[in-house]
């Protein structure tokens, strides 16, 4: 039986199995099993610092048939200095994979003009795309082109206020967002977006605001702030209702940590467990009241304080929130200041 005689699919499910080192020996048995060869030699490529093969950019850069078999591409130099004829063929290549599924970019802020690629090249297939740029009219050219894109990662608005539009119908099937609280202002109203990570900037409730104008439900939030408002999870619980995982943590330093008194059961009066802290007392339940107002909530932590529900076992009132303890006997994570905090709901 020669190789021509076996379905395409056979030889495909048998060459996945193979060592990316082992394609190029693959494709010298014969010229049937070099296109196949080829295509998963191309098929996801890794450079970065330790790499060697930084070659393979000029590659694809001049074969364009090459470039369009490759589906995941990562490139992770940061402010690694590289000639700009690299960013040059680099710009070229990425022209090329119009069938890209997976594409990382983490280089210098300076080489975003890469990510402006020609005006016929199309990424109909991308779905996840991260990067090191700014938001800025390089990076709006690339997005407008990704119409299949599921999760995007990106930096902050550039220090300009000029940046064109990204237009109503772009990205119209994002669901992820990670990035910048100015960059996530910029792009996730309009669009349906579920999952929001800010990994900067400060999560104001104007912010809250702006990211519930999300055309989806918001299910997961991330994010951090210098307030330790109640207003801002009042605001948070108002807008974004159908929250399933929350996280907010914040760099205000309090002053007062809350004490341990925690003698009394937890459906009796709760500010029996801020006698000495009647404001630290309003400050929780008024917390704990705005979670009650997520009936889908999950996962919550709040200021660094673990919150997950329960039964309400004594009274016919639904879920009760509870603190996680901070300070077991066997842990000692927070210099013995926190302890348990029960709130009826």
């Amino acid at each position: 039986m020669s190789l021509q005689t076996l379905p395409a699919e056979l030889i495909d499910h048998v060459a996945q199995c193979l060592h990316a080192k082992d394609f190029v020996s693959l494709s010298k048995i014969n010229s049937y099993l070099y296109p196949v060869a080829q295509r998963w030699l191309y098929r996801q490529i890794t450079i970065d610092y330790c790499s060697n093969n930084i070659l393979v950019v000029f590659t694809l850069a001049q074969r364009p048939h090459l470039a369009r078999y490759v589906r995941n591409f990562s490139i992770r130099l940061g402010s690694y200095s590289v000639l700009s004829s690299f960013y040059r063929l680099l710009r070229t290549a990425l022209s090329n994979m119009s069938q890209i599924i997976s594409l990382d970019m983490f280089l210098d802020h300076a080489a975003s003009w890469v990510m402006h690629t020609r005006d016929d090249s199309t990424y109909h297939c991308l779905e996840h795309f991260a990067s090191s740029f700014h938001i800025d009219h390089h990076l709006v050219h690339f997005l407008q082109k990704t119409n299949a894109l599921l999760e995007l990662e990106v930096d902050s608005l550039p220090p300009t206020n000029v940046i064109p539009s990204l237009g109503p119908n772009a990205l119209p099937m994002l669901s992820q967002f990670t990035g910048s609280s100015q960059a996530a202002q910029y792009v996730v109203p309009g669009r349906p977006v579920e999952s929001i990570h800010l990994n900067s900037g400060d999560l104001t409730e104007d912010v809250v605001e702006s990211l519930a104008k999300s055309t989806a439900h918001v299910l997961l939030l991330a994010a951090a702030t210098i307030s330790h408002s109640v207003a801002l999870i009042g605001t948070l619980t108002q807008c974004m209702n159908y929250l399933v995982h929350l996280r907010i943590v914040t760099t205000f330093n309090f002053s007062e940590p809350p004490d341990a008194v925690s003698t009394y059961p937890y459906y009796t009066y709760p500010f029996l467990y801020f006698s000495h802290h009647m404001s630290l007392q309003s400050y929780f339940i008024n917390i704990s009241n705005a979670l009650r107002s997520l009936p889908d909530l999950r996962t919550c932590e709040i200021w660094g304080i673990h919150w997950f529900p329960v039964k309400n076992e004594f009274h016919d009132e639904g879920t009760v929130w509870r603190s996680e303890p901070f300070n077991r006997p066997d842990e000692n994570h927070l210099d013995n200041h926190y302890s348990d905090f029960y709130f009826a709901t």
